[in-house]
C-alpha cells in the first residue's frame, strides 16, 4: 500500500502518545521502554527483515504483533467506516504464551503441590 505524506502524518497524528497494547513486545523490539508508539516513516505492511543470529534475529510474535497493531492503527484512520478482517497462517505462535497461561512444562508431575501462579 503506497502512502502519501499527508496520510502517514494523518495516521502518526491520530496515535501520537497511545501505548502499544502489548508493551512488553514495544520494549523488547523497538526499545521503546514505555512503549509508545513511534511516528510510521512508511507503510507497515510490508517489513524488510534481514534474519539471522548475526542480523536482525529472528520474527517473533513480538514483531508480529508490533506490525499488526500500526496496519490496524493505519487501517482505522484512513478507511473508518471499514470492518477489519486477518487471518494469519501463525503456526509458530505456539512458542508465544502469557505468563500465567497454561503449560504443560510447567504443570507438577505428581500429585500436591501449590501451582506456579496461585
Amino acid at each position: 500500500m503506497n502512502l502519501s505524506n499527508e496520510q502517514l502524518e494523518q495516521v502518526n497524528k491520530a496515535c501520537k502518545g497511545q501505548q502499544y497494547v502489548d508493551v512488553r513486545a514495544a520494549v523488547e523490539i523497538k526499545n521503546n521502554a514505555q512503549g509508545i508508539k513511534r511516528d510510521l516513516l512508511e507503510s507497515p505492511f510490508v517489513k524488510k527483515f534481514e534474519y539471522g543470529a548475526s542480523n536482525n534475529g529472528y520474527w517473533m510474535y513480538q514483531h508480529m504483533v508490533l506490525q499488526l497493531e500500526d496496519c490496524i492503527d493505519l487501517l482505522k484512520v484512513l478507511f473508518p467506516l471499514y470492518a477489519l478482517l486477518f487471518l494469519f497462517d501463525h503456526f509458530c505462535g505456539h512458542d508465544k504464551q502469557g505468563e500465567d497461561g497454561l503449560n504443560i512444562e510447567n504443570m507438577n508431575r505428581d500429585y500436591g503441590g501449590a501451582c506456579p501462579n496461585a
